[in-house]
């Protein structure tokens, strides 16, 4: 069955997909429960959603090359369509449900590292015929401070994360999120994460993920090609995927080292 126009208000969990025109194929419209258009950067009201940068440190890290980065994609869709209008009270309310999330994982991060703040980006689609997918938009639209310290003792080695998954109705076109510096007492034989910590992030998520989707702002996917095809849209998401595998960014080995040895001397 083809899918639908997007209703107002649209269910949570659904799944959608917004792009620019033309559509996808026929066939794969199959997998979707709704479809809706955005317009793009040269539209004169061009569609926009918010790019969130979830932004930490080391404590006592004065330095950017520190910090550490989880994101996030939120579209507003209310009355059927995109709202690209992202007011104060918009972000706020965003902010509002993002904030228990960074509690949560808190709880399970090692206590040498800290949140600092929440960084809103505004962001639109190029047209087809320019090769960056992704306008440029400059700074960002607010920024939210928000410090927050680690809870939990020990850690890992810096680069080591627990890994979440938006999963979205293409199985090749799911989220990743990388949350960085868990506790290293977040560990069982094996070097498997417990199930109740990862039952902890999933609840968390679940939380977020479903507040917001109640007050009409849709965790999203962008995606730039289906099937090969040119496509610049935004999927839904429709479910999240939490595993007890730890993983690795290999970005966060510190930049510089407190000890050195050499042999022979």
């Amino acid at each position: 069955m083809p899918p639908s126009p997007i209703p107002a208000p649209l269910p949570p969990w659904a799944r959608v997909l917004v792009q620019l025109s033309p559509f996808i194929a026929a066939g794969l419209q199959e997998a979707l429960d709704h479809i809706g258009e955005l317009f793009d950067s040269a539209d004169p009201s061009p569609s926009a959603w918010m790019h969130i940068q979830m932004i930490g440190n080391p404590t006592g890290s004065v330095e950017r090359a520190d910090d550490f980065v989880t994101t996030m994609d939120v579209v507003n869709i209310t009355g059927g369509g995109v709202d690209s209008s992202w007011t104060g009270a918009d972000t706020q309310a965003v902010m509002n449900d993002i904030g228990p999330l960074l509690n949560a994982w808190a709880g399970q991060m090692s206590s040498d590292y800290r949140w600092r703040e929440v960084r809103f980006y505004k962001r639109f689609f190029n047209p087809y015929g320019v090769v960056e997918p992704f306008a440029r938009t400059g700074p960002p639209q607010i920024v939210y401070p928000f410090v927050v310290a680690g809870l939990a003792a020990a850690g890992h080695a810096p680069q080591v994360a627990v890994t979440t998954t938006d999963r979205t109705a293409y199985p090749r076109h799911w989220g990743r999120n990388y949350w960085p510096h868990p506790s290293g007492t977040v560990y069982e034989p094996g070097g498997f994460i417990p199930n109740a910590n990862v039952d902890a992030i999933a609840a968390a998520l679940n939380t977020c993920y479903t507040a917001l989707q109640a007050a009409e702002f849709y965790p999203v996917v962008p995606v730039t090609q289906v099937d090969k095809v040119a496509t610049r849209g935004l999927l839904t998401v429709e479910q999240i995927q939490v595993d007890n595998l730890y993983d690795v960014i290999r970005r966060r080995r510190p930049p510089h080292a407190t000890y050195k040895k050499l042999i022979p001397a």
